[in-house]
């Protein structure tokens, strides 16, 4: 199984894309043929789509090869809405700045998978989903932002705070109130708390279409 985060074109009518694996972690696999005029096949390689994977997978560091692939899970509407086209440029960007190819990613997989299938689902009230999926993911790397405190240190801001306890003590479903400069705040600040204690930087292109869409 894999989520794809993106491609780019190599050759004529080929790619390189990036999956983010449930065995293998992040790998990069080179697949052919995908962009002939004949070919129906690249439309599988949009960010996030769920795969159903066969792979030929070798040890050492390197370009993969897909022996065959299916969608998994077909989204509804994560490729039709505007909005949720912009999280998934976000998400699947992010994901590739903080993931590595190490084996055995199951439980961060699935939490991924899971994750998305909700957002897919979800009709409206789903201006926060980005914050709260980080936010929760930050569980998965070990570096779990339990409580607004991870984020603010000691300082007073009642509303950013009250914003954050929030996002971690509710489901996705959730409606929770918030405005576009709340939300541009918070996301900063997790994007500060991933990058200080991965230790790498975080520099997102989506970032800033992501905070324009939901204005």
């Amino acid at each position: 199984m894999g989520i794809v985060l993106n491609y780019i074109k190599y050759g004529d009518t080929s790619i390189i894309c990036k999956i983010y694996t449930e065995n293998y972690g992040l790998q990069s696999y080179i697949i052919n043929g995908v962009r002939n005029s004949k070919s129906k096949n690249i439309g599988l390689f949009q960010p996030l789509n769920i795969l159903d994977l066969v792979v030929y997978h070798k040890k050492n560091p390197g370009l993969q090869r897909i022996k065959e692939s299916k969608l998994d899970y077909p989204y509804k509407s994560l490729h039709l809405d505007m909005r949720k086209i912009s999280v998934c440029f976000f998400i699947s960007e992010f994901l590739s700045k903080t993931s590595q190819n190490e084996d055995d990613q199951k439980d961060k997989f699935i939490f991924i998978r899971d994750s998305l299938t909700i957002f897919d689902k979800l009709e409206d009230n789903y201006s926060n989903f980005h914050i709260q999926f980080l936010i929760k993911l930050s569980k998965c790397y070990g570096i779990e932002i339990g409580n607004s405190i991870h984020l603010t240190g000691n300082n007073k801001k009642d509303e950013i705070n009250s914003f954050i306890e929030e996002c971690i003590n509710n489901g996705y479903e959730v409606k929770i109130k918030s405005n576009n400069i709340l939300r541009n705040n918070v996301i900063n600040l997790i994007i500060e708390h991933f990058s200080r204690s991965l230790d790498i930087k975080i520099n997102l292109n989506s970032t800033s279409v992501l905070k324009e869409i939901f204005n």
